[in-house]
């Protein structure tokens, strides 16, 4: 295996729940020991969980619908086609404030949800 270059097909996917899994989704689509990229759902009007802070930095892209970033206590509102990166290291938590799916992509480096 070539480690310059890592495919990863749609069947390779790990869907996997977030610890308190009621409305959210969370599928592992790409991981290397340098950063993970996750699809993450969330269901109208969920929560991800508490304000949490580690080590790294992460960028997130929305697909669908709006989601509610608190960052460092302030909140940020994207909507789809709408980009966020931060320190992970700041305190962060998410919701999906929208009476409608949301969806986003996140790249997380050093890898921490799994």
């Amino acid at each position: 295996m070539n480690q310059d270059v890592l495919v990863y097909r749609s069947a390779e996917v790990t869907h996997k729940n977030a610890p308190d899994a009621e409305g959210k989704v969370v599928e592992m689509l790409a991981k290397s020991k340098n950063f993970e990229g996750l699809m993450v759902t969330l269901e109208p009007h969920t929560e991800f969980g508490q304000a949490y802070a580690h080590k790294g930095e992460e960028i997130r892209f929305v697909l669908e619908g709006k989601v509610e970033f608190d960052i460092g206590g302030k909140r940020y509102l994207l909507k789809k086609g709408d980009c966020i990166w931060h320190k992970s290291e700041t305190p962060h938590s998410l919701r999906n404030p929208g009476s409608k799916k949301a969806r986003y992509f996140v790249v997380i480096m050093p890898p921490s949800f799994s």
